[in-house]
């Protein structure tokens, strides 16, 4: 299941940084964020005109769904309605979400990341997540939020994940989500010669045997535990390192895949969500920019929250010391 060290280090280097200059990765120039008011005065330009468009498309849609009721009268005309709204809100929210993604999401990851690059429509590519074999059965991605950067000296990579089972048969469709959340990646200053798996226990992996076992009876019921070499996967999971591991779960309050190898650990969150987005009445109300930046905060909190827990494992990150 595990490729040895020179393998992991040929792919490492294959697939390179997240940097602007990398495959799948063209992160936005750096430029001079708006100040609040002016991002009031821009979002004020939109927002009616995505809650209007909204309401004549909810509105063409229900007419649509009626007149086909009806034998189809009238049907053309909702139809071209539907149509010429729907892309018209998709243009105006795509716009909205690169005002916010450009100013508020980019400050916010300025304040707490050094040596950022930001990719808002972007995502860790897909060989990443294949090399590791933590999320079986997939075969549709899709991502965005693509982060690079550093925190507390360790480099990081991170982006929202959709990973999904596509099935067909004949003229059917049918797509399953088997992951959707966050996907961060964290740098090791020196290679890893063996790999370990964990994958938090699910429907689909219950009853799965894992390699070893650990004095951590909780753990071990917890997590699907696969090694290269079950010897030296217990120089990592240490006490101390499964306690970590326990709390960034709970911290996380989602599945939890890791894979440890090469120069990388790989910290998959199955929780369902995408980062900095706006929820709720923020989606059509974006006006006091102060909550959406605290929303956004929370979101990068959520992220150094994980990692600080990992950077605990002074054996995995020995060169930050006792941090």
């Amino acid at each position: 299941m595990f490729n040895k060290l020179n393998i992991a280090d040929e792919v490492f280097q294959s697939f390179g940084s997240f940097h602007p200059n990398a495959p799948n990765m063209k992160a936005l120039p750096p430029q001079k964020l708006l100040s609040d008011e002016e991002l009031s005065a821009k979002i004020a330009e939109i927002e009616p005109k995505l809650k209007k468009g909204g309401l004549i498309l909810t509105f063409s849609v229900i007419a649509l769904f009626i007149s086909f009721i009806f034998a189809g009268l009238f049907m053309l005309p909702f139809l071209v309605l539907s149509i010429i709204f729907g892309i018209s809100t998709a243009i105006n929210r795509q716009k909205l979400k690169e005002l916010i993604s450009n100013n508020v999401v980019r400050g916010v990851l300025t304040e707490t990341f050094g040596d950022l690059h930001y990719a808002p429509t972007h995502y860790i590519p897909k060989n990443r997540i294949l090399y590791t074999k933590l999320i079986p059965k997939w075969n549709k991605i899709k991502g965005s939020d693509l982060v690079e950067g550093a925190y507390k000296g360790v480099k990081f990579s991170f982006s929202d994940l959709h990973l999904q089972h596509e099935t067909r048969s004949g003229k059917n469709r049918s797509c399953v989500t088997v992951f959707k959340g966050q996907w961060l990646i964290l740098e090791l200053s020196r290679s890893i010669p063996w790999g370990l798996s964990l994958r938090e226990r699910g429907s689909d992996n219950k009853r799965a045997k894992s390699d070893l076992q650990t004095e951590n009876i909780e753990f071990n019921n917890k997590f699907e535990i696969k090694a290269s070499d079950g010897h030296t996967a217990f120089y990592v999971l240490t006490p101390h390192f499964m306690e970590y591991i326990m709390k960034a779960d709970l911290k996380a309050n989602a599945r939890t895949y890791i894979n440890i190898g090469g120069k990388q650990i790989h910290i998959a969150l199955h929780n369902g969500r995408d980062l900095f987005e706006p929820t709720g009445r923020k989606l059509f109300d974006m006006s006091n920019i102060a909550a959406l930046r605290m929303q956004m905060r929370w979101d990068v909190n959520y992220i150094t929250g994980i990692i600080d827990e990992f950077l605990l494992c002074e054996r995995l990150f020995e060169s930050r010391g006792a941090e």
